[in-house]
């Protein structure tokens, strides 16, 4: 099948045998579960430790929220710059971003637990008090993620809707509703696909400086108002280049788990892991460098009001976690992911992709943690139980999005034409 424009489409009945087999059913009980638990903790938590549970809600929220607006950037930033690379990924990063309406809603949660967690609500800086006031802050935050989160959806619907308009005629049930609210006034594919790619690559420059913007001023407003006494310039960018580094991670290891089905080797082929593992290599590199070019200044600068926030992290109570933070997300997957073999080996690129996550996920305990408990590190069952309960949301909402979404972008052409292919088995360097 092919759509006039000289590329060759999957077919359509191949694709909705690949549907059939759901990887990530498993899982739902999982989610469930951790979700169930996270609930439980998060009340128990609050009723007898309140400072802790809202921190651990903060913390945990922040760090997945995080990564649903990085994997959409990850799509952005690969519209822009025309990268075909991500085609046969692109919407494993897509799903990242059916975590945003929950986010939102947890959002609205946290405003009631803000005074246990940040000392600015009660006793906000003079020269600050006007920016740092409660209802200003609710207010941006409810505009400005608004806004990240509407454009951001909205760049995935129109990714969307050339497949879905492809095969609503195909599905039944539920599904068969869904894609016909979502693709009104079908014009047919050929029109569908112009208006499609017309629509991204208006809306992806829009969507990466609107969450440029809108997630520094989020990273200044939930993180580094944890201490309202400290403040850097470089704050906002490592925070939201963190973000993307965690959704290049995350959707690392969806391609390798995906490609664990029979039905999707052939799709997510070794070039792809190579392509988003060399993405996961090249931004752990960028992000330590952005974190040494922010300590460096501020170090020799020798502020008060600026080393101290520097210091409380990295020594006294929470220096083992700085160092686990320093492992886990530079020094093991830099030196794991030097050399092509553990970027083509799943298992290895998987298992590097964790520990990066694992790595950032105890980041957002050194950020944040200190602030509230400057003496000792609150890690136990509340936080531990939260954490969970917020991996549990994540997961569900992108196995939802699995669910109900096919898991290959396929009115787009994927895969390449195989004179595209044979070209570029001709032209890429091989490693041996």
């Amino acid at each position: 099948m092919s759509h006039g424009r000289g590329e060759t489409l999957l077919n359509v009945q191949d694709l909705l045998d690949r549907m059939v087999e759901r990887p990530g059913g498993r899982l739902y009980p999982v989610a469930v579960g951790l979700t169930l638990i996270g609930v439980v903790g998060f009340i128990a938590g609050v009723m007898t430790e309140p400072a802790r549970a809202w921190t651990a809600l903060v913390w945990n929220w922040a760090l997945w929220s995080g990564v649903s607006t990085g994997g959409v950037i990850l799509v952005a930033a690969s519209t822009i710059t025309s990268g075909h690379w991500i085609r046969s990924l692109r919407r494993l990063a897509e799903s990242l971003t059916a975590f945003m309406p929950v986010s939102y809603v947890i959002m609205i949660i946290l405003f009631f637990g803000l005074g246990h967690v940040y000392s600015w609500v009660e006793h906000p800086p003079e020269v600050k008090a006007a920016y740092l006031n409660p209802r200003f802050f609710v207010f941006r935050q409810l505009v400005s993620v608004g806004i990240v989160y509407l454009l951001s959806l909205l760049l995935v619907y129109w990714s969307l809707r050339p497949d879905l308009g492809l095969l609503k005629e195909r599905v039944g049930g539920w599904r068969r509703g869904l894609y016909e609210r979502l693709t009104r006034n079908w014009q047919g594919l050929d029109i569908e696909l112009e208006r499609s790619i017309y629509k991204r690559e208006r809306l992806a420059p829009a969507v990466v400086l609107v969450w440029a913007a809108g997630w520094t001023v989020w990273a200044w407003d939930w993180l580094m108002s944890i201490d309202p006494h400290w403040f850097s310039t470089l704050f906002g960018a490592w925070m939201f280049m963190t973000y993307f580094l965690a959704a290049i991670g995350v959707t690392a290891v969806l391609a390798t788990f995906f490609r664990r089905y029979r039905s999707f080797v052939d799709i997510i082929d070794q070039r792809s892991l190579h392509d988003i593992g060399k993405m996961l290599f090249a931004f752990t590199i960028f992000w330590t460098y952005l974190f040494f070019a922010q300590y460096l200044v501020i170090w020799y600068g020798r502020l008060p009001e600026e080393t101290h926030f520097i210091e409380q992290r990295l020594w006294h109570a929470y220096q083992p976690i700085a160092i686990v933070v320093l492992l886990g997300v530079f020094l093991v997957p830099f030196l794991g992911l030097l050399g092509v073999k553990p970027k083509r080996t799943p298992a290895l690129l998987r298992t590097f992709a964790m520990i990066s996550l694992v790595g950032i996920w105890f980041f957002h305990l050194l950020i944040i943690g200190p602030g509230v408990f400057p003496d000792s590190i609150a890690l136990g069952g509340i936080e531990l139980a939260v954490a969970g309960g917020v991996l549990g949301a994540f997961m569900l909402s992108t196995m939802t999005f699995f669910r109900a979404i096919p898991s290959i972008a396929i009115a787009a052409g994927l895969p390449p034409d195989p004179e595209s292919e044979k070209l570029a088995e001709l032209t890429e360097p091989h490693h041996h």
